[in-house]
């Protein structure tokens, strides 16, 4: 991934990608790229000699947008026909509603301190803010904006993989630990976060379980990849009322609603699931008893709405 991305000049029209490639470069799955090609018409690729799909850099430039858009919760058939110069200005848009407790030059200050490679100026930093905003409003506010902007600048090449990871495992370690600092939750609906195997994208499930944990919800991780049938061993052995799955951008979302539908299967209705992330998205299929959430908060409402079926009050 490194050796691709340090050859990629977004300035050379002439440089032409593979499929695989174009799915690192973008976070768009291989799956999306190809569906959209048949439904929409774009992208557009070339081939190469051996008639593999090869894709210019116009495109992938205009990929990297749109799946900026879609993270802000745009319908790709909305999005796709529009050119360069209307989709920037979508993006410029959706910014248009930051917090006013972000600082203002967030993203110049963050992409300064990852590119020092000091990890104690990354630690410090994203602490700071902690600190000053709180753990809520930080996930909130902050962090939601935070990923984006350290994603986009993977991208685009203004950082290096590995300033990625360094960004990720530091606001993990310091998300994590101020989980821990919070009073034991003991409130139903005892909740089990987990990802499907082949998605290694956590921080969504972690800025989940973090705001459960200030609303005294149970909310347990389990980490990353569990197949199926760990899942339901798990729920089993753990009595779990809700499982909660996140299902980043980069994932097909085909195979999102085909795992959510072969758990539905194996799981007993009386356990909820709930998915949420940039592949739900892009779904227009619907999986039967399977809640799909867009944002945060409507996650917190839906924890409320269960209490409420239950008859359940609960005094913080």
């Amino acid at each position: 991934m490194n050796t691709i991305l340090s050859t990629i000049n977004p300035n050379d029209k002439h440089t032409l990608l593979p499929i695989n490639a174009v799915e690192r470069e973008t976070g768009i799955s291989k799956e999306l790229l190809r569906m959209w090609e048949r439904r929409y018409g774009f992208p557009n690729p070339e081939r190469d000699a051996q008639g593999d799909r090869v894709y210019c850099t116009e495109q992938i430039n205009k990929l990297r947008i749109i799946r900026r858009l879609l993270d802000a919760g745009f319908r790709p058939g909305k999005i796709i026909s529009l050119n360069l110069s209307e989709l920037e200005e979508l993006v410029a848009s959706s910014h248009g509603h930051a917090s006013a407790s972000l600082p203002s030059n967030l993203e110049q200050e963050l992409i300064t301190v990852l590119k020092s490679r000091e990890p104690y100026r990354v630690r410090e930093y994203l602490n700071h803010h902690l600190i000053k905003m709180g753990l809520e409003s930080f996930i909130l506010d902050l962090m939601q904006h935070a990923n984006t902007i350290v994603g986009d600048a993977w991208m685009s090449g203004q950082i290096e993989v590995y300033e990625e990871h360094l960004y990720t495992e530091e606001i993990q370690t310091l998300v994590k630990q101020n989980i821990g600092h919070l009073r034991p939750a003991s409130q139903t609906p005892h909740i089990m976060l987990t990802t499907a195997p082949e998605e290694l994208h956590t921080l969504g499930t972690l800025m989940i379980e973090a705001l459960l944990r200030l609303d005294q919800v149970d909310a347990v991780s389990f980490g990353a990849q569990m197949p199926i049938r760990e899942i339901v061993q798990a729920v089993q052995k753990h009595k779990m009322d809700v499982v909660i799955l996140s299902f980043s951008t980069a994932f097909a979302t085909n195979r999102a609603i085909d795992f959510l539908e072969e758990l539905r299967f194996r799981l007993p209705l009386s356990v909820q699931i709930w998915a949420g992330g940039g592949a739900m998205r892009n779904s227009r299929r619907q999986v039967e008893s399977v809640q799909i959430f867009n944002d945060l908060s409507s996650m917190r409402q839906a924890v409320l709405q269960w209490r409420r079926s239950k008859g359940i009050r609960v005094a913080y």
